[in-house]
């Protein structure tokens, strides 16, 4: 039981502290307090954070969060989650709610949806201390590429859309975040860069105004599902990207800090603080069984889009720039966290291990029985002579048993 509470507690450390270095990015990231809400993207299938700064500054028990599904903005925000409990509700409020956890009124969501996308508010009372559009969007349409492969990103897209009798310029392109910590230190590993679809509307364009021009003055810039629900008209559809390239950083030792700091300290410090500051005084060792051509599926305790993942496969260390095979592949949809073999067969047999920012979390024996002997029929045969001579004997016995019959 203390071994899953304390797992628990570093996997929403991890996702926390990974989102605090995405989101803590210039433009228009901007600190999201108040009541006016700013606008974040994330990728469904991995969890999500929205911190409530000022939830500090209230009791403790007057937090609760709201949401707004801004596709039927008739509707008003209704709430989710309460701190202390889950307020249960029917339909889609219920589902969301048994997804949603708070710490210190900042909120953490467990695999984020698509459906999940809306207006979030951190209420206090009648007081709104925070406010976000949120944006999840579709992992299965993330793109991948591979810098060292030779693999391009998406190039940005440009179109024309009539709003009323006005005519805007819509550009479509990624907004990129930083690239994570390398996956490994002191030996040559990977690391990736996540970034988002993102939208910029032009205002009502003249006859001789260019694009770029267009798009310059006074442009409005939203996450791509946001826009769509801004201008009312669908896009083309295009998802988040992930880029990777070879890295090699020296491994750094930092003093561990006494006790753990509060959470709103590592919103401020917007570093990765959670598996630097806390060693996992367990690790996941779990033994799977599997029958030879079943599919294999092993997870990554705390492993994210957002956070740099390494496997290892008995003494090799697995890149997506070689030694995966078309039977052996990392889920991109949360940054390869989970590690899949199709047809098992004997030879994948071994132990498995997993890294999250450095620290290994997880061990994986993965056992197989023998492959099933295979039964050939021989049909033996005699020689088609011996045959004739065997079979011409056994006339002969048995017209000489009948005859002495007779004649007794």
């Amino acid at each position: 039981m203390i071994r899953r509470v304390l797992l628990s507690t570093l996997v929403t450390l991890a996702v926390m502290s990974a989102l605090l270095i995405f989101m803590n990015q210039e433009d228009d990231w901007a600190n999201c307090s108040g009541t006016a809400p700013c606008s974040l993207a994330f990728l469904s299938n991995n969890p999500f954070s929205l911190r409530c700064p000022s939830a500090t500054e209230v009791p403790d028990d007057t937090v609760y969060w709201q949401y707004q599904d801004l596709s039927q903005p008739q509707t008003k925000p209704r709430t989710f989650i309460t701190s202390g409990y889950l307020r249960q509700h029917r339909m889609a409020m219920g589902k969301m709610g048994r997804r949603a956890d708070l710490r210190s009124g900042s909120l953490i969501m467990d695999k984020a949806e698509t459906s999940d996308t809306g207006l979030y508010l951190c209420k206090s009372a009648n007081s709104t201390l925070a406010a976000y559009q949120v944006d999840v969007q579709d992992s299965s349409l993330l793109y991948v590429s591979h810098r060292e492969l030779g693999e391009s990103t998406m190039p940005n897209q440009s179109l024309t859309v009539n709003l009323g009798s006005s005519h805007h310029m819509v550009k479509l392109y990624t907004r990129w975040g930083p690239w994570q910590d390398c996956d490994r230190c002191n030996i040559i590993g990977e690391q990736k860069v996540l970034g988002f679809c993102y939208a910029r509307l032009s205002q009502d364009m003249d006859e001789d105004m260019d694009e770029d021009e267009a798009l310059e003055v006074n442009s409005v810039t939203l996450p791509c599902g946001l826009m769509e629900l801004h201008i009312g008209q669908s896009l083309p559809r295009r998802g988040a990207e992930l880029q990777y390239q070879m890295c090699r950083e020296p491994c750094a030792k930092e003093e561990i800090p006494v006790g753990l700091p509060e959470i709103d300290d590592w919103w401020s410090l917007g570093q990765e603080t959670a598996f630097e500051w806390m060693e996992p005084r367990e690790k996941i060792r779990q033994v799977v069984y599997h029958d030879i051509f079943d599919n294999a599926r092993m997870t990554c305790p705390g492993a994210s889009v957002y956070t740099p993942v390494l496997w290892q496969r008995d003494s090799t260390f697995i890149t997506r720039r070689g030694n995966i095979d078309g039977r052996h592949w990392l889920d991109d949809a949360i940054g390869g966290g989970i590690y899949e073999i199709t047809n098992v067969m004997p030879s994948d047999r071994g132990i498995y291990r997993c890294w999250v920012h450095g620290r290994r979390v997880a061990s994986f024996q993965l056992k197989t029985p023998e492959m099933p002997p295979v039964h050939r029929h021989i049909k033996r045969r005699l020689p088609q002579g011996i045959t004739y001579i065997v079979r011409t004997f056994a006339m002969v016995f048995v017209f000489s048993a009948m005859v002495e019959i007779v004649y007794a």
